[in-house]
């Protein structure tokens, strides 16, 4: 007990500092996961530079191994009958073997933890190198613990004696498994030969064996001698946050370096090594400034360590030895220092100064040794060195080569942090130019050997580069660099989804939505494509950090929609600096009910003319009026703007906003392709206005809902409908006081020539009088089928495929006149919404007729809301038990129907099974036998009928 008592108050002395900053690493891993024994040696070889980890795939695996607190792995039971005693753990440099080591000593030291561990021996391998005598074991543990005059042999046969050797992978001498048997803890012999004895179990039999190493020297220890095998974790996201907080001590400029942190795939990943995650946090915290507002500008990992580094003459002899010491480890004594001319006294100053550079040790003898901060810092004084000799070359170029050939050639990517640190100081240094061989060289190498680590390489230099290129090839289907085949763009953009850690769709959770929740999340905004943030109770304060998002070079948001949010226009003119930006990539962009007015589309206008990317502006719902439009016109009118869709439904304009409309897009009409001006009592005037300077055939898409207008505004649309150069498909105008004569000459225009594909006239005035002009329109053949050899084809000039006349006064007679057309053999007309248009039974028979037609091709019938009653729906059965129907969609809500109703139905679906998918009968009164009839035959596989759309109350 005296022996542990004076062992336990060594360690304590020994690790006491590990207390004085408890504070900065309270958030260190302290757990372990499981390996199976096959696992190391297969990995040693790929884990050789750790940085090949930094993929996310590889990540997940990882994340899915059993974890295990450390005191069940310090109480396991060893099987002393075998050779296998020894645990083994693994982790990347950095990832906290030492630290934990330490730890557990503390805590048996101070008896916090660890309580049936007798006796504690922590020894490290850097130490062990520098003992060159033969001696015995015990004398090895006096040497390292003088303190233990007591110590011998016997003391050390007990149980729950524990030996801990750490950092096997700084060893100068390879353990020899096939050495000389010593048995004896007094026999005297070399400190190899004693390690690997005790390893064995020949030395001490019953001892513990605890190894810690990276994965490189994994493979020196045998599998029979493995009983488990184990990895310390790497932070979580929960620890890195925790860590940078901890480190920084400033909340809000811990949030910011956050985002910084996760805006970059690299550094977000490699801030999972807590060493790299502690030189990461002070570079941020001595960078950023608290009140310097939203700026996403992301760092590399060189221009981290440039800007930690600095230069200095002891930096410059440092970097000559880290390439010196390429091969050679992380442990420098005095002697090494000395090859650059390095003082112990420089070294010592720098690692005060810098501890992330620079740490120094003092070990067995009172020896100093030093390391540096993280195995990555010599890799980056290494490159430092490196690129310095190469610009004094005359081939620059082809020396870089050189190197990324060399790093290919070398299979456990020994060469690929080094190479990744050269690009970075090639842009920071612009020793090349952009457009060198070097760079498209890289790029033909990556895609050739699906090479990851030469894609980190190469975004070292360029954080983007290598997407226009993936972009090129998505667009147009081939490579844009020369020799390179699809599969190879195929494989890099998975490659790249998977470093970047790209989504699809941002959107909060609904308890969560506020700005303060937006502002936490703002690097998952910048890493998605879509970001979907209407009613999330956001404000102006949002608008400034989104607007850096969209300013920022390596954001990915393509679409935002912060509809019905209370932005304002202070927020839109802090939205507007964003997207102004010449590195804006947004395309649609919607402020739906955000409370603006006319001010606002003065911020807008600006952006009109500055954002080239910007396609969609959904504006509805705000009270803009004609000033805004005014305002918003401007843009619009600038040749500058590429807007491709504008939606101003129900925003208060008249007249004279259509006016201003009218003449910006008689200045720039090229590109405008949709325009929403519904629920805007523009009238006649102001539509007739808008349709002589702009020629409304160019769009695509017009919708004109509840706008004022009567037939007065009809001249024009016919005028419109009959170009032939018409791009015209959607045309909305429903709830206008259009009536028969205005219909009349909408059809004029569409019989002559249109290429309306889907046309709403619903509730528009129309009887059965301006179904005689539809029925016209539906039963014409084309002009371009005047001919009696010309062939039908799938193209034609009327190619109405969808037809809105609900809530009109059609009644029979109109629909009578209509279903005619339903058998012309050139119709496309696949859906028709006849709802609450005043019918009874006497239209179905004429309906059933046209459905059982074979021309027909009607696929989608609404009915609703019409007195039909079971002699109209037992008339409609008769075409849909015709083979040639082809209905898929049936409504007849509220139509009067009864039981009898379902009878003629289901027979009519036995006999022709396999097209309706979808039967809605709502609102009639059926029996729940009914709807039991009905849906049996949803779960029958003879039946296409998916879904039954019922009220079993009425």
């Amino acid at each position: 007990m005296d022996l542990q008592r004076c062992l336990k108050t060594t360690l304590k002395k020994k690790y006491q500092k590990l207390n004085e900053t408890d504070s900065e690493n309270s958030s260190l891993p302290s757990r372990l996961c499981y390996r199976e024994h096959k696992v190391s040696n297969v990995l040693s070889a790929a884990f050789e530079h750790e940085f090949n980890f930094v993929n996310n795939n590889t990540l997940q695996t990882w994340l899915a191994l059993k974890t295990a607190p450390l005191k069940e792995v310090l109480s396991c039971d060893c099987k002393h009958n075998s050779s296998k005693r020894t645990v083994l753990t693994l982790g990347i440099s950095g990832s906290g073997k030492t630290t934990t080591v330490q730890r557990c000593a503390l805590d048996w030291a101070e008896e916090k933890e660890h309580h049936q561990i007798h006796l504690f021996f922590p020894l490290t391998f850097w130490e062990l190198n520098l003992i060159t005598q033969e001696l015995s074991l015990v004398e090895l543990l006096q040497t390292f613990y003088p303190e233990l005059k007591q110590l011998d042999a016997s003391t050390l046969n007990g149980n729950n004696i524990w030996f801990v050797l750490d950092g096997l992978d700084q060893y100068i001498v390879p353990l020899n498994f096939n050495c000389p048997t010593v048995t004896d803890a007094s026999e005297v012999s070399t400190v190899d030969i004693l390690l690997s004895n005790l390893i064995m179990g020949n030395l001490l039999s019953s001892a513990h064996v605890w190894i810690t190493t990276r994965y490189a020297a994994a493979s020196q220890i045998p599998l029979c001698h493995l009983l488990k095998e184990t990895e310390v974790q790497w932070f979580s996201d929960e620890q890195k946050e925790q860590h940078f907080r901890t480190v920084i001590g400033n909340d809000d400029l811990a949030n910011k370096a956050i985002d910084q942190m996760k805006i970059s795939g690299n550094l977000d990943f490699l801030c999972r090594i807590p060493s790299i995650c502690t030189i990461i946090a002070h570079f941020f915290k001595y960078d950023l400034e608290p009140d310097d507002g939203f700026n996403f500008s992301p760092w590399n990992l060189t221009q981290i360590y440039t800007n930690l580094i600095g230069s200095s003459d002891i930096i410059d002899k440092l970097e000559k030895l880290a390439l010196l010491w390429m091969e050679e480890g992380n442990v420098m004594y005095e002697h090494d220092l000395l090859k650059c001319d390095i003082s112990v006294e420089e070294a010592s100053a720098l690692s005060k100064e810098c501890p992330p550079v620079l740490i120094e040790e003092r070990g067995l003898h009172n020896t100093t040794v030093f390391r540096f901060g993280h195995w990555s810092i010599q890799q980056y004084l290494a490159a430092s060195a490196k690129l310095r000799d190469i610009e004094l070359s005359p081939s620059k170029s082809a020396c870089c080569q050189d190197l990324v050939d060399k790093a290919l050639q070398s299979a456990e990517g020994k060469y690929d942090v080094f190479l990744r640190f050269i690009f970075g100081l090639i842009y920071e240094d612009n020793v090349l130019d952009p457009t060198d061989q070097l760079f498209e060289y890289t790029r033909k190498k990556i895609l050739e050997n699906t090479s990851v680590s030469l894609f980190y390489c190469l975004r070292e230099y360029d954080s983007i580069a290598l997407l226009d290129e993936v972009r090129f090839f998505l667009k147009y289907g081939f490579s844009p660099i020369s020799d390179i085949v699809p599969k190879h763009f195929t494989l890099l953009m998975q490659k790249t989804c998977a470093f970047e850690g790209i989504y699809k769709r941002f959107q909060m959770q609904v308890s969560e939505r506020c700005d303060q929740r937006l502002l936490q999340q703002l690097p998952a905004v910048l890493k998605s494509r879509n970001a979907v943030l209407q009613f999330s109770n956001l404000t102006d304060k949002c608008c400034q950090p989104l607007a850096a998002i969209l300013s920022t070079r390596e954001s990915y948001l393509k679409e935002l929609d912060l509809g019905y949010n209370g932005i304002g226009d202070n927020g839109v003119r802090a939205l507007v600096k964003g997207l102004s930006d010449q590195r804006c990539r947004l395309k649609v962009l919607s402020l739906k009910g955000c409370g603006m007015t006319s001010q606002a589309c003065k911020y807008l206008a600006t952006a009109l003319t500055q954002s080239w990317s910007l396609r969609e502006l959904n504006l509805c719902n705000n009270d803009i009026g004609d000033d805004g439009l005014h305002h918003l016109s401007s843009g619009l009118g600038s040749l500058e703007c590429h807007l491709e869709t504008l939606k101003l439904s129900q925003c208060s304009i008249k007249q004279s906003g259509c006016h201003h409309l009218a003449s910006a897009l008689q200045k720039n009409s090229s590109h405008l392709k949709v325009l929403d001006l519904s629920i805007n009592m523009v009238g006649d005037k102001g539509a007739n206005e808008l349709f002589e300077k702009f020629d409304i055939s160019k769009l695509r898409k017009l919708e004109m809902y509840h706008c004022g207008l009567t037939v007065l505004s009809c001249k024009n649309i016919g005028e419109a409908l009959k170009s032939e150069s018409s791009n015209l498909v959607e045309f909305n105008l429903s709830n206008n006081n259009l009536k028969d004569a205005g219909f009349a000459v909408i059809c004029e225009g569409m019989r002559a020539w249109c290429s309306v594909e889907k046309l709403n006239v619903s509730r528009c005035g129309i009887t059965d009088i301006g179904c005689f002009y539809l029925a016209n329109v539906l039963c014409s053949v084309s002009q371009l089928y005047s001919s009696e050899f010309m062939q039908k084809t799938d193209w034609q000039a009327v190619e109405l495929k969808d037809l809105d006349l609900s809530m009109n006064c059609l009644k029979d007679h109109g629909v009578k006149q209509i279903t005619a057309g339903l058998t012309n053999p050139y119709s496309h007309l696949k859906a028709l919404n006849l709802s609450h248009c005043s019918l009874t039974d006497d239209c179905c028979a004429a309906l059933a007729s046209g459905l059982a037609s074979s021309n027909s091709i009607i696929s989608k019938l609404d009915l609703s809301g019409n007195s039909l009653q079971d002699k109209g729906a037992r008339k409609l059965c008769l075409g849909l038990r015709s083979p040639h129907c082809k209905l898929e969609i049936l409504s007849l809500q509220i139509c009067g129907l009864t039981s009898r109703s379902v009878q003629f139905l289901t027979s009519a679906l036995k006999s022709n099974p396999e097209h309706l998918t979808e039967l809605h009968l709502m609102g009639n009164s059926l029996e729940d036998s009914d709807i039991r009839v009905l849906m049996e035959l949803t779960k029958s596989r003879k039946y296409a009928l998916k879904l039954i759309d019922v009220s079993a109350d009425l």
